[in-house]
């Protein structure tokens, strides 16, 4: 079976309807806390305590990153068990 539209495709589809203003300021965004970010740890690098600690007082965002954090450990897990039980330890 083959797909009609390659899943890339889609999602910049939904890219290029978003408002080139919306994506103007989320760059911005990023960009600056990026920036922050790498001012606030290490030197010229960017690591997940630093942006934890950027986005601390917002508690929409912290809750946010606080869940996406906890499922990837969840999903570091799975994948380890998933090949232990395949592949032995």
């Amino acid at each position: 079976m083959r797909r009609k539209t390659p899943p890339l495709r889609k999602k910049v589809k939904k890219l290029e309807e978003v408002p080139k203003v919306d994506r103007v300021k989320e760059r911005d965004f990023f960009l600056k806390n990026t920036h922050k970010a790498m001012s606030i740890g290490r030197q010229g690098r960017v690591q997940v305590e630093d942006i934890v600690f950027l986005i601390r007082k917002d508690p929409r965002k912290f809750a946010r990153v606080k869940d996406l954090l906890t499922m990837n450990e969840e999903l570091k897990r799975a994948r380890k068990a998933f090949d232990e039980a395949n592949y032995g330890s």
